[in-house]
C-alpha cells in the first residue's frame, strides 16, 4: 500500500518497532512469572508488526488463537475443547490424584475432569498482555514524543530548506 504523507516519521517507526520488541519481551517474561507458560507455545506465538495506514501508527500483535483465555479467563457453561485440554494434560505434566476408586485417571479421563471443572467454575483471567503493555508504554512514552519531535523537526528544517532554495 502506497502512502502520500507531508512528513516522513521515521523517527517514530523506529521507536515503534523498539517499542513493539519491548512488548512481546515482556509479554513473554509475565507469561513466565505467571505461570502460564505450559508448553511455551503462546510466548513463542507472539509477534509484532509496526502499520502504517496514511497518518496512523499501529503497533499490532499476532498470537495463538486461545491467547483471549489466558487474559480474560472464561466465564463457566461450556466444556473447553477436550483435544485442548488433553494436549495441555501432556504438556504440563499433570499430577493427577486417584480417583474416588483408588485408581489413577488416565489422561482422557483427567483431561475431562480439568474440563468439567472449568465448564463448572471458569478460569480466572491473567491480565499479562495488559500489564506488559502498559509498563512497556510507559516506558517508551517519553521517547515516542521525542520521536515525534525530530520528526516535524526535520519537517520544518526540509520545507525551510525548499524555500530558500527557490
Amino acid at each position: 500500500m502506497e502512502t502520500h504523507a507531508l512528513i516522513a516519521f521515521d523517527h517514530l517507526a523506529a521507536v515503534l518497532q523498539e517499542y513493539g520488541a519491548a512488548v512481546v519481551e515482556k509479554y513473554r517474561e509475565e507469561l513466565a512469572a505467571r505461570g502460564k507458560n505450559a508448553s511455551g507455545e503462546l510466548a513463542d506465538s507472539v509477534r509484532y508488526i509496526v502499520k502504517r495506514d496514511a497518518a496512523v501508527y499501529a503497533v499490532d500483535l499476532s498470537l495463538a488463537d486461545y491467547w483471549q483465555y489466558v487474559e480474560y479467563g472464561r466465564r463457566p457453561g461450556k466444556f473447553p475443547p477436550p483435544d485442548k485440554i488433553l494436549e495441555w494434560v501432556r504438556v504440563k505434566p499433570v499430577i493427577p490424584r486417584p480417583m474416588v476408586n483408588g485408581k489413577l485417571p488416565t489422561e482422557k479421563q483427567l483431561a475431562f475432569l480439568i474440563g468439567r471443572k472449568i465448564a463448572r467454575e471458569g478460569i480466572a483471567p491473567t491480565p499479562a498482555l495488559a500489564a506488559s503493555s502498559e509498563v512497556t508504554f510507559d516506558q517508551f512514552l517519553t521517547r515516542i514524543g521525542e520521536a515525534l519531535t525530530a520528526d516535524l523537526a526535520d519537517a520544518v528544517d526540509g520545507a525551510l530548506a525548499a524555500i530558500g532554495q527557490r
